[in-house]
């Protein structure tokens, strides 16, 4: 089957209090629209088509800028309702297939809940997402009949007193055969109270023709949307325990979920442990047996087997490897590769650095845009001085090397296998294979210097 999804994104988000436009505006730390982006990444559609509005080329160079793949653009120009801005994409969508229709600022729903929406579309020309809610003020009723036969969905602006009671909403997320959806498109008008063009109206247009609208219905917190920003924390605190939910369901153990915040795709392992006030943020992977101590922040980051990421730790883009120790009080950067059985202690600050299997820097070390071997020692202290003010430059230490206590590794320079560098050294030359080098001024002694 081939499918297209429509992302609505042409919000203004005036109730937001910003002056960015409303697919922008941040939950956790993604913006609205990039969360509705991933979940289409995994659907691999045909088609991706995002209806934009207000500061489209700030939309469209956001999701140009952080997204790979092909995505069409089309305007709606006027705020005439959810109908008129699905026409914009109309001319894009496909004659046959299936399309879904998405809005950026409803961005918990999941690939997994839209599989299945597409599943309750088979042998039917439409199929709605809803949910049930305690208090649905605000949503469009869905009506059914005696049979439970989907009838109509009634914005509450027209809705009646009996149907206000109605608690099944509808979430705005449909899947429509594209041929129905083309024609159906072409009938909405606006003789409503809000004057606009329904997208709600294809069910009555289903009805008309006799076709059966299809259903499925999900827990609330993937089909909430924010308006204003006591929405949108509501929504992110909804975001946090959808994730937490999915990875205690695969095994994960959290000392206190309370405190702990998964704003983005995370993906686990067996065993995993994670302790309070954790973050993690992007796409996080953890394999089986990771422990997480508490007080970290992780973010876009991959530590496989049998690794401990101990207390008051930072984490970004960075990769380790299995059965690695991190911490406590470690800074990993951008572009940090840690290789099996590494240990990385307490103050150090690794960024775009490779430390090799088994090699160790364990206290209060700097290391950047270093390459560093197997089974080699860095010793407190030690900084790779790899900026010379206008370029960075590489420090390269090989297999079982060992550097000293307060050693400077002026870059670039090269640090050849089983050599020693001698504590409090400033190192500017390459050091051969099996050799000690040191650099440091000869000591001088004043004997009485306190009687003088």
């Amino acid at each position: 089957m081939s499918l297209s999804i429509v992302l609505l994104a042409a919000g203004e988000g005036k109730r937001m209090k910003t002056d960015l436009p409303k697919p922008l505006v941040m939950l956790g730390s993604d913006p609205l629209v990039q969360h509705s982006l991933n979940t289409i990444k995994i659907m691999n559609p045909e088609k991706t088509i995002l209806v934009t509005g207000f500061k489209k080329d700030e939309v469209k160079k956001y999701v140009l800028s952080n997204n790979s793949g092909d995505f069409i653009f089309c305007e709606q120009k006027e705020r005439l309702g959810t109908g008129h801005a699905v026409r914009q994409a109309a001319p894009y969508i496909p004659v046959n297939g299936k399309t879904i229709v998405l809005y950026s600022d409803v961005p918990l729903v999941s690939a997994k809940t839209l599989k299945k929406l597409i599943r309750s579309s088979l042998r039917k020309k439409i199929s709605i997402l809803t949910t049930n809610l305690k208090n649905p003020k605000g949503y469009g009723r869905v009506v059914r009949t005696e049979k439970q036969d989907i009838e109509a969905i009634r914005e509450e602006a027209d809705a009646n007193s009996k149907e206000k009671q109605i608690q099944e909403i509808f979430s705005g997320i449909m899947v429509v055969d594209n041929a129905f959806l083309k024609k159906g498109l072409k009938t909405l008008v606006r003789n409503n109270a809000a004057g606009e063009y329904y997208l709600t109206d294809l069910v009555s247009y289903a009805q008309r023709t006799k076709n059966k609208v299809g259903s499925y219905s999900i827990e609330q917190e993937e089909v909430l949307g924010a308006n204003n920003k006591n929405e949108l924390s509501d929504l992110y605190k909804a975001m946090v325990a959808l994730n937490i939910r999915a990875a205690k369901q695969k095994g994960t153990i959290f000392k206190d979920e309370d405190t702990c915040y998964v704003e983005g795709q995370l993906k686990v392992g067996k065993d995993v442990k994670i302790g309070n006030n954790v973050t993690l943020k992007g796409n996080v992977q953890l394999g089986d047996s990771v422990v997480i101590e508490s007080n970290c922040l992780i973010s876009n980051s991959k530590i496989l087997k049998g690794s401990i990421i101990k207390d008051f730790c930072s984490i970004e883009d960075s990769k380790i490897a299995s059965n690695v120790e991190v911490g406590p009080f470690a800074r990993l950067r951008s572009g940090a590769i840690l290789e099996s059985s590494s240990k990385v202690g307490n103050f150090v600050e690794i960024k775009n650095s490779k430390i090799g299997e088994g090699s160790k820097a364990n206290h209060h070390a700097y290391l950047g845009d270093a390459q560093i071997g197997k089974k080699s020692n860095i010793g407190a202290g030690t900084i790779t001085c790899n900026y010379d003010g206008k370029k960075k430059h590489k420090t390269n230490i090989s297999d079982n090397v060992f550097v000293g206590t307060n050693s400077s590794l002026v870059a670039p320079v090269k640090i050849g296998k089983k050599s020693y560098i001698a504590a409090g050294s400033v190192i500017t030359q390459d050091v051969p294979s099996n050799s000690l080098a040191f650099g440091r001024s000869k000591q001088t002694t004043k004997k009485n210097w306190k009687k003088k």
